[in-house]
């Protein structure tokens, strides 16, 4: 049922990263969409109709801070999600910060929380 599906933009500067994580959320039943690049990302946001935005670390701090400005100002509802490996980094713009150090489960697990229409199977 398409209609049950989760559109999630995925951001990021690294693209082994940005391709691993969406290949997680696809297989977990999420649509995902990525800019070329970061700067792209407010109008994919509105041109899509996004439910969450994934914001990686790769993305310059000044730059996660005008997309999340932006993203929050086109899409109210949306939940912005921060995602990091190595280091504990934390960006307090976003709803939440998630180590993905040892791969993408925690934030498909987090999705699915907060998104709880999308079947597990």
């Amino acid at each position: 049922d398409r209609k049950s599906m989760y559109n999630i933009l995925s951001v990021s500067r690294n693209t082994r990263l940005l391709l691993s994580r969406n290949d997680t959320l696809a297989l977990a039943g999420f649509r995902v969409v990525s800019p070329r690049t970061p700067e792209e990302a407010p109008f994919l946001a509105l041109q899509q109709d996004v439910e969450a935005v994934i914001i990686g670390h790769s993305v310059e701090p000044k730059v996660r801070k005008t997309l999340i400005y932006a993203i929050r100002h086109l899409c109210p509802n949306c939940l912005i999600y921060f995602v990091y490996s190595g280091e504990q980094q934390d960006e307090p713009l976003a709803d939440t910060s998630i180590d993905v150090t040892a791969g993408n489960d925690p934030l498909v697990r987090e999705l699915q929380r907060k998104l709880p229409r999308i079947a597990a199977d």
